[in-house]
């Protein structure tokens, strides 16, 4: 019998789309420069033929069109974010390293921290892909915030390290269950978390919580109040569907933008538009988060149409090209950057996509025009199906 399923396997890996194996093979140099570093190093180190394919598949991204549903993805689009590689095979890998930090539960003071009960047993099951000797005990997540409780057999990590929430070997065989996986690690989307981006709640000495308000009803890192100024979806934490929280996309194009703004001299004649004035001093700043020194100066962003100017430090601008409108430094202290102003003076959105433009129902492709290549689009998907009750949806 595990001789018919590792031949059953073989086969489907070899009838897997090229696109795809293409996309996995080369994902270390295709990965996004916004994808982090730990990420990176995770996608190197992917063995692919653990990638076990998946019954009701559209997009062909390792989540099935259900799974896809349940977490609020495409099953049409098999790379939302856009990083090079599949949805599934980045969730995964992502939801192996959040299992690899959560704390035992001895070591977990916070009564509402997630924590997991590791209980190996002895002796070793062989992974069916690799041959490898995997302890064939189990690991239990718990998140006592919600309530809930998920058991995997230590396989099962295995193969996410690997990107599939699918695994087979000696002993277990089976399918994790996304959706309850991912609420119990309170993980939702891929990509690895920068430690830059801090939490709403993070307290200060002497100051409070950074954010104007502690609430945050869809964890996107914008706070309710801010999200309300803005006039964004306080509900949908990932409003473009791009797979990326709507607070740490905003922060980081707020980034790109300043970055790209033209630059004005402090005596220099009143530029026009949307511009900045250098303020940089003789002196560091250090990033309380990685150490980095930036100068210790500022930028005044000023938009002269409005009249407007607003000075951002650059530690701030640092902090925004990690998505994160909060920051800490040894001169500026802890604070948090005003989103509604920025989003003001800049004059935002800029570009096809960005938050705040409102997508047309027809524009297949996301590039904001209704023409035929939507048709085109339309035509790919011809046939295509996520009804459940066909076994083998027809290709896209």
């Amino acid at each position: 019998m595990r001789r018919l399923r590792r031949a059953y396997r073989k086969g489907a890996r070899a009838r897997r789309p090229l696109t795809h194996r293409l996309v996995t093979a080369g994902a270390a140099a295709a990965v996004s420069l916004a994808a982090s570093a730990d990420l990176v190093r995770a996608i190197v180190g992917l063995d692919a033929r653990h990638q076990l394919l998946v019954a009701n598949d559209v997009d062909r991204d390792l989540l099935s069109d259900r799974e896809e549903y349940a977490l609020g993805y495409q099953p049409f689009e098999a790379d939302q974010n856009h990083s090079a590689v599949s949805d599934g095979i980045e969730l995964a890998v992502r939801c192996a390293g959040a299992i690899a930090r959560l704390p035992g539960a001895a070591d977990a003071n916070d009564p509402g921290r997630i924590y997991k009960i590791e209980s190996p047993l002895r002796g070793v099951e062989l992974c069916d892909v690799c041959g490898a000797a995997i302890n064939m005990g189990t690991v239990k997540l718990v998140n006592p915030g919600l309530g809930l409780e998920v058991d995997l057999p230590i396989l099962a990590v295995h193969y996410m390290e690997h990107g599939s929430f699918s695994y087979a070997g000696e002993l277990h065989q089976g399918r994790s269950n996304v959706p309850v996986l991912l609420r119990t690690l309170a993980v939702r989307f891929p990509g690895a978390p920068d430690r830059h981006q801090l939490p709403l709640d993070r307290r200060v000495e002497g100051g409070g919580a950074i954010a104007p308000d502690a609430n945050d009803l869809d964890g996107d890192l914008l706070a309710d109040s801010e999200e309300l100024a803005l006039g964004f979806n306080l509900h949908d934490a990932d409003q473009n569907e791009n797979l990326l929280s709507d607070g740490i996309e905003l922060a980081q194009r707020f980034a790109e933008i300043v970055e790209r703004l033209p630059t004005v001299g402090p005596g220099s004649p009143d530029g026009k538009g949307v511009y900045k004035i250098s303020f940089m001093q003789k002196g560091l700043e250090w990033c309380d988060i990685c150490g980095a020194s930036v100068n210790m100066g500022y930028w005044q962003i000023t938009n002269s149409a409005l009249g407007r100017s607003l000075a951002v430090p650059v530690i701030v601008c640092h902090y925004l090209q990690h998505g994160s409108f909060s920051y800490s430094g040894d001169v500026h202290g802890a604070g948090r950057a005003e989103a509604a102003k920025l989003h003001e003076i800049l004059g935002f959105p800029h570009r096809c996509g960005d938050l705040g433009t409102l997508p047309l129902p027809a524009d297949l492709n996301g590039d904001c025009r209704v023409d035929l290549e939507d048709l085109a689009e339309m035509a790919r998907r011809w046939l295509g199906s996520t009804d459940p009750t066909i076994t083998q949806p027809s290709p896209p």
